[in-house]
């Protein structure tokens, strides 16, 4: 693993972002484009949160390439929040070039629904970090090989990482898998209207003050 320390921007422009974010305990590269639909590369070490990740890609309408190494172990909890905080700074950055050059939404609101599951999302990106999950389901536990609770670690990381917003509504789920399928799903729906062209707001985001500082 590379000595250096922090994030590292090694490319972007308003299509496409990679960057790479190296702790102690992690390593991890993150591609973000926004071009024709590719073969994703996801190979974070954990199933479950790979098919996550998936889930996240496709209803975003980006292609995400995410590669999680480490130098001792793969601990899943680390795993899943650094992610987070990558991908969501990966995102960020790319957000910052298309609000000064072509404006942005700003923000967006989703529902991700599969067989009995329901889970709603909401999504600002205004410099305002927060993350409020509202559960209305109980808890599960384990989640295929992740605990499940490591999945509110990613919504916590992510609007670290993009300096947002991220409420998640988990309405209804008899199944694990489902519920947190549907809160990818709903995340994912959020995020692509957060993106959308709005030329209106070119140099600003979705609060009046116009900055995310």
């Amino acid at each position: 693993m590379d000595s250096s320390l922090g994030i590292s921007v090694v490319k972007s422009d308003a299509k496409h972002v990679e960057i790479v974010r190296r702790t102690k305990e992690t390593e991890i590269r993150c591609v973000v484009d926004s071009g024709e639909k590719k073969p994703w590369d996801i190979d974070t070490g954990l199933h479950f949160f790979n098919h996550m990740i998936e889930q996240f890609a496709y209803n975003s309408e980006f292609n995400i390439n995410l590669t999680v190494k480490s130098p001792h172990f793969l601990l899943a909890h680390t795993t899943v929040e650094d992610s987070g905080i990558t991908v969501g700074r990966a995102f960020y950055e790319l957000a910052m070039i298309r609000v000064k050059e072509i404006g942005i939404r700003g923000f967006g609101f989703s529902p991700g629904i599969l067989d009995e599951a329901c889970v709603q999302a909401r999504v600002s990106f205004e410099g305002r970090v927060g993350t409020r999950i509202d559960r209305k389901v109980r808890a599960f536990g384990m989640v295929e090989d992740v605990q499940e609770e490591f999945m509110v670690s990613f919504f916590e990381g992510f609007a670290q990482g993009m300096k947002a917003t991220i409420q998640l509504d988990l309405v209804h789920a008899e199944d694990p898998h489902h519920l947190w399928e549907c809160a990818f799903r709903a995340f994912g729906n959020s995020l692509r209207q957060v993106f959308e062209t709005d030329e209106w707001r070119r140099g600003g985001v979705a609060g009046v003050k116009g900055t995310v500082e």
